[in-house]
């Protein structure tokens, strides 16, 4: 885990995955300047994700020796209320998927999925879904702001 403190303002992730993957992973929301916290287990994913407003949350398809129907922390951020999942872009990586299908991400009830040979070009695919995924849902949280509603 890092040990930066956050802020508010500051960009924050959670990694959630054992794999090979994990550094490639951290490495590139540093260069995004995330501040980035690591869950080395599910239940510790999961009390993190409780107490810390993340923006984004990477699972690891097979996180805590998993497989993609027994995923706990995946289990756990499913069935959440919207006005709370609206507040954190959620990706899935896994050898079972096709880097940015669309389906497969809405099957998951994630926002996007990510094969992990696509891990060295994450940089602008994660630009680009926090970019499409801030543009969707700004009227939403102004309208939030604007009423005192803040989830």
């Amino acid at each position: 885990m890092s040990s930066e403190i956050v802020e508010v303002g500051d960009k924050t992730a959670l990694v959630c995955e054992n794999g090979a993957g994990a550094n490639s992973i951290k490495a590139t929301l540093e260069e995004l300047e995330y501040k980035t916290h690591t869950a080395e287990t599910p239940e510790r994913a999961i009390e993190r994700s409780r107490y810390t407003p993340y923006d984004v949350i990477f699972i690891g398809e097979t996180f805590g020796g998993s497989t993609l129907a027994t995923n706990a922390m995946l289990k756990y951020l499913q069935p959440l209320p919207m006005a709370q999942r609206r507040n954190w872009y959620v990706v899935l990586v896994g050898e079972s998927f096709r880097t940015l299908d669309a389906m497969q991400a809405y099957s998951q009830s994630v926002h996007l999925v990510v094969n992990p040979l696509d891990l060295p070009n994450l940089g602008p695919i994660l630009k680009k879904g926090v970019a499409d995924f801030q543009l969707f849902y700004r009227v939403y949280r102004d309208v939030q702001a604007e009423t005192g509603e803040m989830a």
